[in-house]
């Protein structure tokens, strides 16, 4: 098979040394029916053609080394030349028809254009060949001869149409398959190059994980530094306001414990200074209600209020405000409104702030709240007629600590955080909050809050009736409150501080409080849960506790934790109360009387002087009979409760040495002072900490399997070690 470079061309090639090698064999096969059947005189002839034959392959094997393509021919008109020898010679029948060989193999030895020339002379040397000898010509053999010479090259003909068809199938298929196969490695080497930027990006992105990790490591650390930075800070700022806040008040409000009348002058001055006190305190309070906002910490206790009350409780404290100013003050609330689910207080603050400072800011007209029902949340619009907000300014306003680039901003006060709360304040319920404005006309805040928590997507019923049923949404709207579908869980807890703590952290789990075995069980009766929470306070009867409660629901997976009590350390040790600075003069006499018995005589511990003079003359204020002592430190304090046994301690707890827990702890340990009551004064506050299980157990019915058991193990274990 062959192919040529100007296109492409199919012929069957042959390699002559094998058609001698062919001839060759069938003479030698031959030759023994030679002898047998042939007459003497015609085997003597048959054997000098043989003899010929031989000598002439053995020359055509010599030549194909020299010339193959005349090596070729030669073998092809010495056929010619032995059959037509033989027919001469022996005259037998038939002899002529041998002259097709040469012709068949022309065409696989050179090709079909030479198959058809030989025709062409082995036709011509047979009808021109015998008149020119003079000899007369045979038809019959001629013609029997002639047919075999063209019906081989009609046979050579078809083959060679066909071969040259499946030859070019052949062709176009490997130059196809070529094509592929270079694609092929094109590709291959395109994946190769992809798999090696690949494992580059690869080792970038574990790169880029480990550094992401330290960073968030440095960043987790960075926000533990600050909540204690800032719970330092504001232990550090209540300590001296509680001093000026009560010394102030002092002055202001009884004047008479001083050994001569203020002038009215010093006593304005005194508010002034007492008005700037209390801000402070406030702007302590609400960094340290941002700082837990931003930190997840903050924990909403949600409900269903009505917003109408929480307005008009907020404009309650403004109107002061508006009436001295002379402001105008309009309010549009829908009669229909639905009570909504937030965090009361909250949501109150936000309203306050921004009703707040629309009243400060706006000098004539006055101030517009407009409440509308929207689909799914209720819009409150406050309005105001003050200076407006400067461009540049209203991205920033949210932002904390950002008061505006005008000095009017400034020359109003402010903390410059109440908008950044509130922002926090309304995410935290899901909602958003906006504004519009434009100088000279005004400002409009936007607060928008969700009427429910935000529903799972429930597939039409229409759905499964049939395909081609026509859902029809009602025009209606329900009158009961939305709720979705939420898990139930059962707390049980003595001391009563976990459920609200809980049901702060999540709004998507339905939270039914107990406080006993016995209550759990009613419940999972009248109602299945999804789970039973089991508080044991102390991790020593966690397991017994959640042994017992095992058998007795062995449907519902039991989760027992230690949560210790919030005031539990105060409570324990002996602590009555527990007041936070700054203390006022009314929540101090709401304290003595909380006690629950006569007090005549009170212990004062603290080693701040200025303190111990505040008390002292706050206490004197409240009741001019009291008998007030000091003490300086915790050992001074149980010198003087051995000594005196007073009716009341008010205790600090950051003390040098020893501190207020361990004068408590040395108290508690003695008989005769144990049972004096104590009321612990300081700028901590124990609800700020959040609450945390020393333990977690969990178990269900007879227990868990082993799949169980390991599914849980890793699924606790991813989320253990994911941040809060």
């Amino acid at each position: 098979m062959g192919r040529s470079d100007a296109g492409f061309e199919s012929e069957l090639r042959i390699p002559v040394r094998s058609v001698i090698i062919v001839l060759t064999v069938l003479v030698l096969a031959v030759q023994p029916l030679s002898e047998t059947l042939l007459a003497p005189p015609l085997r003597v002839q048959w054997r000098n053609c043989t003899l010929i034959l031989y000598a002439l392959l053995v020359f055509a094997w010599l030549l194909d080394g020299w010339k193959p393509w005349a090596a070729n021919w030669f073998v092809v008109v010495s056929l010619v030349a032995i059959v037509w020898l033989a027919n001469d010679w022996q005259g037998t029948p038939g002899t002529l028809a041998l002259m097709a060989v040469p012709t068949g193999l022309v065409a696989v030895l050179i090709g079909l254009p030479a198959a058809l020339a030989t025709a062409l002379g082995e036709t011509t040397l047979l009808l021109l060949l015998p008149g020119a000898i003079g000899a007369g010509i045979d038809w019959a053999a001629t013609g029997v001869a002639l047919l075999a010479i063209w019906a081989t090259l009609g046979v050579m003909a078809a083959a060679y149409h066909h071969i040259h068809a499946v030859a070019r199938w052949s062709w176009e298929y490997y130059q196809n398959a070529q094509g592929l196969l270079e694609e092929a490695r094109d590709r291959k080497a395109q994946l190769e190059q992809a798999l090696d930027d690949l494992t580059h990006a690869n080792r970038q992105l574990a790169l880029a994980n480990e550094r992401t990790a330290a960073l968030r490591l440095i960043a987790e650390e960075a926000q533990k530094t600050r909540a204690a930075f800032v719970a330092r800070v504001s232990h550090e700022f209540r300590t001296p306001l509680n001093m000026i806040v009560g010394l102030v008040g002092l002055m202001v409000e009884s004047p008479e414990v001083y050994s001569q009348r203020l002038p009215p002058e010093v006593l304005e001055d005194l508010r002034i200074v007492r008005r700037n006190c209390e801000h402070l305190s406030s702007m302590v309070n609400d960094v340290l209600d941002l700082s837990q906002a931003e930190s997840g910490r903050l924990a909403l206790h949600r409900e269903r209020v009505d917003l109408a009350e929480i307005i008009d409780g907020a404009l309650a404290v403004v109107h002061p405000l508006t009436e001295k100013k002379g402001l105008g003050l309009q309010v549009t609330i829908p009669d229909d409104l639905p009570k909504i689910y937030c965090d009361r207080t909250r949501i109150r603050q936000v309203i306050l702030n921004l009703v707040s400072n629309a009243a400060r800011f706006t000098e004539e007209g006055g101030i517009t709240i407009h409440v509308a029902e929207q689909e799914q949340h209720v819009v409150v619009r406050v309005a105001d007629t003050g200076p407006g907000i400067l461009p540049e300014d209203v991205e920033r306003v949210f932002e904390p600590f950002c008061q505006g680039t005008g000095t009017l901003w400034r020359d109003k006060g402010g903390s410059g955080l109440g908008l950044s709360i509130s922002k926090q304040f309304v995410e935290l319920h899901g909602g958003r909050i906006w504004l519009e404005s434009e100088l000279g006309v005004g400002t409009t805040f936007f607060v928008q809050l969700p009427i429910s928590p935000p529903m799972a997507h429930l597939v039409r019923p229409g759905h499964f009736i049939r395909e081609d049923w026509v859902w029809v949404e009602r025009t209606s709207r329900a009158k009961l409150p939305g709720l979705p579908s939420r898990p139930r869980v059962v707390i049980c807890d003595e001391t009563g501080d976990l459920y609200p703590a809980l049901t702060r952290y999540s709004d998507d789990v339905e939270f039914v409080d107990v406080r006993s075995l016995a209550q759990v069980t009613r419940e999972l009766q009248e109602c299945p849960a999804h789970a039973v929470v089991l508080n044991a306070v102390s991790p020593d009867n966690l397991w017994p506790l959640v042994e017992r409660a095992g058998p007795e629901m062995p449907d519902t997976p039991v989760i027992g934790c230690a949560v210790p009590p919030q005031m539990e350390r105060a409570w324990k040790v002996g602590a009555v109360n527990y007041l936070i600075k700054p203390v006022t003069r009314p929540v101090l006499e709401e304290a003595i009387r909380a006690v629950g018995k006569p007090v005549r005589r009170v212990l004062v511990v603290d080693d701040d002087p200025d303190v111990l003079q505040l008390f002292t003359r706050m206490l004197q204020t409240c009741d001019g009979t009291l008998e007030v002592m000091t003490a300086s430190s915790g050992e001074q304090a149980l010198a003087e409760l051995r000594g005196s046994l007073p009716d009341l301690v008010l205790l600090d707890i950051i003390m040098p040495e020893v501190n207020g827990w361990q004068v408590l702890a040395a108290k508690s340990q003695d008989d005769a002072i144990k049972d004096i009551p104590v009321i612990l004064v300081s700028a901590q506050n124990p609800r700020e900490q959040p609450l945390a299980s020393r333990a977690l157990l969990v178990t269900m019915g007879e227990g868990l399997s082993l799949s169980k058991v390991l599914r849980c193990s890793l699924e606790l274990s991813a989320l253990l070690l994911q941040p809060d």
